[in-house]
């Protein structure tokens, strides 16, 4: 528990009040306000405290407890710090004080058209929530312009009803996972439903929550919970420095129901987006009442600054006692925000922001950022104050590896969580028909990236973005079989490595007797911070591995980046195939050119596939170039204009006699496994290559303790119960008998004591 330490200087307070009294004029284009909807900020009259009331005297352990009261005095600006501050004391049973901001407050009811109507009139509040069995006592203090009153002790008695497990937290044990204050440990089974009404809200978290969903995204800087960096229309009680009441109230509801349901969010407090899409009714913009010119001004603008440290102030008094909310997120996508990669401004940024709220958080949330490009930068990973680390990725069809890759390079180098918060088939693809759900109607990036992160290490699974690809029954089947598979697995209390896997054959003989598999080979498209000055000539060894895949670009352009190259050694005849899923600037006709060894073997003009009124055009053809037994080159172009996106795939290239990827982690008493078909991915389904079942197997795996075994056998795609047995483990070995597999099958095993 920390005691608040940050005090705001008293000459930015008159510094600040100077700016009001000369700010801008609002130039929004006026639309009607309806003023009895107007919530009156300003008070005049003698400094007061009347009418406090509580929730109730008996509260359980982590439950909120609640003090309404009426004050009078005099302000402008409710939400201004200069102007009025309120605080609680709490007192705790074990002898700690506390000391928690209060808030200003509207209470609303839904109409029937779903807009907010008030509910009397505005009234000041102070949340809290026990963390300790026993008596607490309180004291509210109120300090309006150097005047300061304070109420008489009350007090208010915490029970441990044993129904809560606290605030979730980072684990001491593994800072890899999370877990609950009580040390209960905790994964999270996610999406990203960054925004949405209410109510349509509330029936999707039922939904995800019945399937065993338990960890969300909120950008508390869209839609109805806005609350207050767009200014929609000119009202007195919006814009810089002020909170968007109603919005507030719909997050009120939002985070209500996750406690009920056991939904934990990441709240994302300020979004690139705002600033690079609608900069136009942006709050901070200088031509809306705002104190800069342009956003790249916002990373050390004084008055910005203050603002934003105000904003977080409210943040925190409102919403800090929710055991619903997980972590403050400073921004979403610092990175793609103007100034955002220049360390130099986004650095001293970060550190101010997170440790003022670390100063006024008595419930120490976890704090960090959130990167717009998938392996972010190091300097902001590595910052103290940045207590995990969330990244986005956008347009990769072979979601399993880079959600497994990831996972485990950041966990490994930084020694903090990592969750992988937004991933989808790309930007713009919401325009496509049924959106992302028509460019993945089986939603094969969705159920890979969940099990890719879980076998990587991660705290989560991924979190997909886009409600009409989330909404959907295929989508609650998947959460439903990964929630089932980590139930009651303790991954915040063990040490987690990856398998050791000795080897595998096919039962039958006649099911071994290919000796060769294929390989994925996929570039980035976006979201993802490309190496500069690096050779586009990539090698491919006998197992697949590319050298320096962060400089491989999956798009080919006219400009600087229009081929690459790869030299490869097959171990006997096969194919490299050439896959090209979209065709942008189809105007300007862009070809596919492949060279082998100084020959063209093929030239192609990429146009549109039937396919109206959309881009970019989802092109999504195969392209297959025979190659013989040994060393070659291949070459491929873009020899005209506008730009395409590749993958590839080289087939009979690795020594491996079946179709299955198979990743998991281990510790003595524990064994995760997931069994992929190599061709179950979203790349394959583009382009209409079947996914042929793999026959039963038997896997060797080795590093493990003697003694018997629980293996439990999950069909991930249906979520069905396939098999349970138990096996024993000898001479540190043990033997598994694999299904027939698909798509996905996963096995969880635990040893008996």
């Amino acid at each position: 528990m920390k005691l608040l330490k940050y005090k705001l200087k008293l000459y930015v307070c008159v510094l600040l009040l100077v700016l009001i009294s000369v700010v801008q004029p609002i130039t929004l284009k006026s639309q009607p306000v309806n003023s009895t909807q107007l919530v009156q900020l300003s008070a005049k009259g003698p400094l007061e405290i009347k009418k406090i009331s509580t929730n109730s005297n008996r509260i359980g352990l982590y439950e909120k407890f609640e003090i309404s009261f009426d004050l009078s005095g005099d302000w402008d600006n409710p939400f201004d710090l200069c102007q009025i501050e309120v605080n609680a004391h709490f007192y705790a049973p074990k002898g700690d004080t506390l000391i928690v901001p209060g808030f200003f407050y509207q209470e609303y009811y839904p109409k029937n058209d779903g807009r907010l109507k008030m509910v009397g009139n505005s009234e000041w509040k102070v949340r809290f929530a026990p963390t300790q069995p026993g008596e607490y006592s309180w004291q509210i203090v109120v300090n309006n312009k150097g005047r300061e009153i304070r109420t008489n002790i009350e007090v208010f008695e915490s029970i441990n009803y044993n129904t809560s497990h606290g605030f979730l937290r980072i684990s001491k044990d593994n800072p890899h996972y999370f877990e609950f204050i009580d040390g209960t440990p905790f994964f999270g089974v996610g999406m990203d439903r960054e925004q949405g009404n209410t109510y349509p809200n509330e029936k999707i978290y039922h939904r995800f929550a019945n399937a065993g969903g338990n960890f969300n995204r909120l950008f508390l800087t869209n839609g109805t919970l806005n609350l207050g960096e767009i200014v929609n229309s000119p009202r007195p009680d919006c814009g810089i420095g002020k909170i968007n009441l109603e919005a507030a109230w719909h997050l009120d509801q939002v985070l209500e129901t996750g406690e009920k349901l056991g939904i934990y969010h990441m709240l994302s407090l300020t979004n690139q987006w705002t600033f690079n899409q609608k900069w136009e009714t942006h709050a901070y913009n200088q031509s809306n009442g705002g104190v800069i010119n342009s956003p790249v001004e916002y990373w050390n603008n004084k008055e910005a600054l203050n603002s934003f440290e105000k904003y977080l102030r409210y943040i925190v008094a409102r919403w800090g006692f929710s055991t619903s909310v997980f972590s403050w997120d400073l921004w979403n996508e610092y990175s793609a925000m103007p100034g955002g990669t220049d360390s130099t401004l986004s650095i001293p940024w970060h550190q101010r922001m997170s440790r003022y709220l670390d100063s006024i958080d008595a419930f120490n949330h976890v704090i960090h950022t959130n990167d717009a490009y998938l392996n972010g930068f190091d300097w902001m990973h590595s910052l103290p104050e940045m207590e995990m680390i969330s990244t986005n990725i956008y347009m990769v069809r072979n979601m399993a590896d880079v959600a497994y890759t990831w996972s485990k390079r950041f966990t490994e180098q930084f020694e903090k969580p990592y969750v992988l918060t937004e991933f989808g088939t790309g930007h713009g693809r919401e325009r496509a028909v049924n959106g992302y759900s028509g460019v993945d109607p089986e939603r094969r990036m969705i159920h890979n990236g969940f099990w890719g992160a879980l076998m990587g290490g991660s705290a989560s699974t991924a979190l997909p973005w886009e409600f009409n690809w989330l909404d959907h029954k295929i989508f609650y089947t998947y959460i439903k079989a990964i929630s089932t598979f980590v139930e009651n697995i303790p991954f915040s209390k063990r040490k987690w490595r990856p398998v050791e896997a000795d080897s595998f054959r096919f039962k039958k003989r006649d099911d071994n007797k290919s000796g060769y598999s294929d390989v994925i080979v996929e570039g980035w498209t976006g979201n993802f911070n490309l190496s500069k000055h690096v050779p586009n000539v990539f090698k491919i060894d006998e197992t697949g591995h590319v050298d320096h895949p962060e400089s491989l670009s999956a798009v080919l352009d006219d400009k600087s980046n229009s081929t690459v190259e790869f030299q490869i050694n097959y171990p006997t005849n096969g194919e490299f195939m050439v896959y090209v899923c979209e065709v942008h600037n189809s105007r300007k006709t862009p070809q596919l050119t492949v060279v082998l060894d100084e020959h063209e073997v093929l030239k192609e003009d990429m146009l549109p596939l039937n396919i109206a009124n959309y881009q970019p055009f989802l092109h999504n053809q195969a392209y297959s170039i025979p190659v013989s037994k040994g060393n070659h080159r291949i070459r491929i172009e873009n020899s005209g204009k506008g730009s395409f996106v590749t993958s590839f795939e080289l087939k009979n290239y690795i020594p491996k006699n079946n179709d299955l990827e198979i990743r998991g982690l281990q510790t003595d008493d524990y064994i995760l496994l997931w069994f992929k078909n190599q061709k179950f991915t979203l790349l394959h389904s583009l382009v209409g290559i079947a996914v042929q079942p793999q026959a039963e197997g038997v896997l060797h795996l080795k590093g493990v303790a003697d003694g018997y075994w629980i293996a439990e056998w999950l069909n991930t795609v249906d979520a069905t119960k396939i098999k349970k047995e138990i096996i024993e483990s000898r001479n540190h070995q043990i033997v598994l008998e694999t299904p027939i597999i698909k798509e996905s099958v996963a096995v969880r095993l635990q040893k008996l004591k």
